[in-house]
């Protein structure tokens, strides 16, 4: 089974499952340091759980990209703002540029290429623009449960370090969190 026939029999109940905790929500976006009217790219949005959070920040547009067309279904039915538009893509594949934020909450671990990930994520940012990788768990809470679930047990969340130093060959890295509570690492496109 690939991703998006994972992700694609998850939707559904994807929401009733997936437990968000808020406060490390606000975390992540406070870390995010979003100014206002930015161009925000949410890849792997799956059911849009971060939306709501970057919309309190008046972004100009935020652009929700999944490769799961069911997931994408999900979030379009809680989002009617004309500021969100959905694609059903792999992101590898998508193509827009001029993002001043990218983020990639809750999906980083379900890219097996990396530095193929970065490098294509370099050409959407704006110069200036910034990549975000969070989780509002730690990389051991999210390993574990990869490792529990067949068809995702080999997508693994590294040590931030380990990010880090992928990340940097594409984007300076700003801020990192790897702790008991969450996962959070961020660079600038020079």
């Amino acid at each position: 089974m690939n991703n998006r026939d994972f992700f694609n029999k998850l939707a559904f109940k994807w929401d009733e499952t997936s437990k968000h905790d808020v406060k490390k929500l606000e975390k992540i976006m406070e870390l995010s340091d979003i100014k206002e009217e930015a161009k925000i790219l949410d890849v792997g949005t799956g059911t849009g759980i971060l939306i709501s959070y970057l919309l309190e920040k008046s972004p100009s547009s935020i652009t929700a990209v999944d490769i799961s067309e069911n997931m994408i279904l999900m979030a379009k039915k809680k989002y009617k703002d004309c500021r969100v538009k959905f694609v059903t893509k792999d992101i590898l594949e998508y193509n827009e540029t001029g993002f001043d934020y990218i983020f990639l909450y809750s999906a980083y671990p379900h890219f097996n290429d990396k530095h193929k990930l970065f490098s294509h994520i370099l050409t959407l940012a704006n110069n200036g623009g910034k990549i975000i990788i969070a989780h509002s768990m730690s990389k051991e809470k999210i390993n574990e449960i990869h490792r529990k679930n067949h068809a995702i047990q080999n997508d693994s969340l590294p040590p931030v370090e380990t990010t880090a130093k992928i990340m940097s060959n594409y984007f300076e890295v700003d801020k990192m969190v790897d702790n008991d509570e969450m996962y959070f690492i961020s660079g600038i496109k020079a």
